[in-house]
């Protein structure tokens, strides 16, 4: 049986949702072209949606649509059945088997969608903090600070692990250490742009790179 992962320094990992645990990122772009095929206009440049992973909804809508009262809806019904069924990225359920540290999530996504898409792995984490919990969003570090809280562990004693920019930065603002995990988010150049150095480009290699914050 695999050893547990355990770190008398680290108290706990809190991982980004979607693109990180979900592989949703593909199915968000998919939304977002859709609404904007039924609202008639020109779906995003790919690089453009890109940008805005790990930014709620209400905060992605008007950048995208302006104020057009008609994206909101089409967008509820569109996330619906462009996220039915997501798969987890490969490895996930082993490797959360593996940390036998508390766990949580800290998303942009809403509460009611994330438990949803999470499934049987919503029992694994022990906080789960959406958008509709804090005044102020990702990569402010209101979400991340309210985790800690919850958890009852200091900002510099956890891990944030994401797939973005956004995350990094996230993970910067508050205090947290960082791992860049590499799939369809952000690039591996955008992240060394930043001085992100901690970078793993499959789920399963997170435990042995958190044995770097022992």
């Amino acid at each position: 049986m695999d050893e547990k992962i355990y770190s008398s320094m680290l108290k706990a990992v809190l991982f980004d949702l979607d693109g990180t645990i979900i592989d949703s990122n593909n199915a968000i772009f998919e939304t977002y072209t859709q609404v904007a095929k039924r609202l008639g206009v020109e779906p995003p440049d790919i690089e453009v949606l890109r940008g805005l992973l790990g930014q709620p909804s209400n905060l992605n809508l008007p950048i995208l649509f302006g104020d057009n009262k008609d994206a909101r809806p089409i967008y509820n019904e569109v996330v619906i059945k462009t996220h039915e069924n997501l798969p987890t990225l490969p490895h996930v359920k082993e490797t959360l088997e593996k940390i036998e540290l508390p766990m949580g999530i800290v998303t942009s996504k809403r509460k009611a969608n994330a438990i949803e898409v999470l499934g049987e792995l919503y029992e694994k984490f022990d906080v789960l903090i959406t958008p509709e919990q804090t005044v102020k969003q990702k990569p402010d570090p209101e979400p991340m600070h309210l985790a800690c809280k919850k958890l009852s562990v200091k900002p510099e004693e956890c891990v944030y692990i994401g797939d973005t920019v956004r995350d990094y930065k996230t993970a910067m603002n508050s205090g947290t250490e960082f791992i860049a995990l590499i799939d369809k988010g952000s690039t591996a150049e955008q992240f060394n742009e930043l001085g992100a150095k901690n970078q793993v480009t499959s789920f399963d290699m997170i435990p042995d790179m958190i044995t770097k914050f022992y």
